[in-house]
């Protein structure tokens, strides 16, 4: 069926959710998927927190805080986040996020009770593994008659006018370079995390939808922000980025110490109150300034330590615990020889490893990019958490952004079903099967695989937890010499075109540049320290009335990347108050 009333690219849990809603609206829904639906995207891999107040909790059948407010919700969140949130989107999140938890208790999610979480002043976040919350939307998605394409890696939006009317990408497992088109687009192909050498996120996630929605029209937001998850492991390599230490420390209230190389409890200097049990911004940036400043662990990370508790906390860990097995097993890992040096007293060095994209794709409370016809929602987007996202937040942020965009695409599709569909002409089509199959048929040059790891290691020298304003504008001339120079020279070695790695490693090489552009462009321009966004050279975190949006578009001439600030509009909760 061609075209479809709504494609939807990714299926993690925002997209698929996005999906539904679509199909329950009436539309014709196609989801294009990367690789393996269920088996890839950021859904499977995450604890599978969902915030809700208490009040909310209350109405799902939970035993919670009735004090709990959404009131109390929306302010945790806009305080954690320093004030950069768009407020409406918080607020759309905070108030719709129990019915969307209602329908999936409805398709048989089995979620447990609410804890409390850092940073919340109530515990509210109630958990759904995310492999359960994978199985729920893909199963509730395919009984609502939701198409599939798999192994499909978009590149392009396909565009008429200054509309988007469909995708244009590669069949991984053919070599074919296709056109699907489609009455609208909705763009939930999660963050960009892939891009840093140390992450928890999957491999997938280098920015696609990112550099397609800047491409097409849209403006990203806040891309310098990115929030890292302290507390994972550096070595190891086969462990390398596991959360397991986080878990099993400050995550779960565990009282472990993080120590510098001298067995300083650094976190003293930074939050002598909470210490470990810190947000996580504060605890991130805490021990990446260790490092950043001589006193880290060899491989450069910190120490996370339990040798000061009794021994049967660790050992008795498992019997209240949800995210182990007795036997220590996490997310299909054994951990037993990592908790058997935990046991005998050895420190586990640990480092803030890129877990969330906080900056992406402006959009509105209906999911609209501003670009006609093309929607976006979840980790693929900015705004809703500003300058740090609370644990549990994601969950509510990627339930109900995927039914305000997947409703707003159905919406807007029906109501041009009667007229005929736009297609891609031929002279653009041409143009974008010559971009698209460069890498292929270039016989000579870089490997992509190089410039992979080559963009790793500026992100991680520029964008870590701790920036420097010298180092951010070294690494930007770099991204823009790779642009000029380097990308049009990269070439397959595998002259296969079907399961080629080399092509795919090729085209999101191309995605993850403008991305990586704009975040040093957005980290370059707020010279001031800010929630996730930490500047070593300008350390007092500043938060007023003159806040601002960092804003990220295309030229409309040149098509070079342009920063812009917008002030923060303060629609419900102003510092000031707040402060009152």
């Amino acid at each position: 069926m061609d075209p479809w009333d709504v494609i939807v690219i990714g299926s993690g849990a925002a997209g698929l959710v996005a999906a539904w809603h679509a199909r329950a609206a009436g539309a014709s829904v196609l989801v294009v998927n990367k690789s393996l639906v269920g088996r890839s995207g950021a859904t499977i891999t995450s604890g599978g927190g969902v915030s809700v107040s208490g009040r909310t909790a209350i109405g799902l059948g939970f035993d919670a805080n009735p004090d709990d407010t959404d009131e109390l919700f929306f302010a945790d969140t806009i305080r954690s986040g320093s004030f950069l949130s768009d407020q409406k989107l918080v607020a759309a999140m905070v108030e719709g996020v129990g019915d969307e938890l209602r329908r999936l208790i409805a398709d048989g999610a089995k979620i447990s009770a609410p804890k409390h979480a850092p940073g919340h002043s109530s515990g509210r976040g109630v958990r759904i593994p995310g492999p359960s919350m994978q199985r729920v939307v893909t199963t509730a998605a395919l009984h609502a008659g939701v198409r599939f394409r798999e192994d499909f890696q978009s590149t392009e939006l396909l565009m008429h006018d200054g509309a988007v009317i469909g995708v244009a990408g590669l069949d991984r497992r053919s070599g074919v370079v296709e056109a699907l088109h489609g009455r609208a687009v909705v763009i939930a192909t999660g963050g960009a995390t892939s891009n840093w050498s140390l992450r928890t996120a999957p491999e997938e996630l280098s920015g696609d939808g990112h550099a397609m929605a800047l491409a097409a029209g849209a403006e990203l937001i806040e891309m310098e922000m990115l929030q890292f998850l302290p507390c994972c492991l550096v070595a190891p390599d086969m462990w390398r980025g596991l959360q397991f230490p986080w878990i099993l420390g400050p995550q779960s209230g565990v009282r472990a110490w993080l120590l510098n190389r001298y067995g300083e409890r650094f976190m003293a200097r930074w939050d002598p109150e909470r210490m470990e049990l810190a947000t996580r911004d504060v605890v991130a940036a805490a021990s990446a300034a260790e490092v950043f400043e001589g006193r880290g662990s060899p491989n450069g990370g910190v120490y996370l330590s339990w040798a000061h508790l009794p021994r049967d906390i660790v050992d008795n860990f498992t019997q209240w615990s949800r995210s182990f097995s007795a036997d220590w097993r996490w997310e299909g890992f054994d951990m037993t020889p990592l908790v058997e040096r935990i046991r005998a007293g050895h420190a586990i060095e640990v480092a803030p490893a890129a877990h969330f994209s906080l900056g992406g794709i402006r959009v509105d409370v209906s999911g609209s990019t501003g670009v006609p016809n093309l929607y976006a929602c979840g980790e693929a987007t900015g705004g809703v958490h500003g300058g740090n996202r609370l644990s549990g937040n994601a969950g509510a942020q990627v339930l109900v952004q995927g039914k305000a965009a997947g409703r707003s695409a159905a919406t807007l599709a029906r109501s041009r079903s009667h007229e005929a569909p736009a297609r891609v002409d031929q002279a653009q089509w041409r143009s974008v099967q010559a971009r698209i199959k460069a890498p292929f048929e270039r016989v000579e040059g870089i490997a992509p695989f190089d410039m992979k790891r080559r963009l790793a290691q500026i992100v991680d020298g520029a964008l870590g937890a701790i920036r420097d304003g010298a180092a951010l504008a070294k690494a930007l001339d770099e991204i823009r010499a790779l642009l000029r120079d380097d990308l049009p020279r990269l070439a397959c070695r595998n002259r296969d075109a079907g399961w080629n790695r080399d092509w795919s490693d090729a085209l999101e090489c191309a995605s993850a540049l403008p991305v990586i552009e704009s975040a040093l462009l957005s980290a370059l321009a707020r010279t001031e320290s800010l929630g996730a966004h930490r500047r070593h050279d300008s350390n007092d975190p500043r938060v007023t009335a003159a806040l601002g949006h960092g804003l990220i578009s295309r030229h409309a001439g040149s098509g070079a990347l342009v920063h812009r600030t917008e002030p923060v509009v303060f629609q419900f909760l102003s510092p000031v108050a707040a402060a009152a």
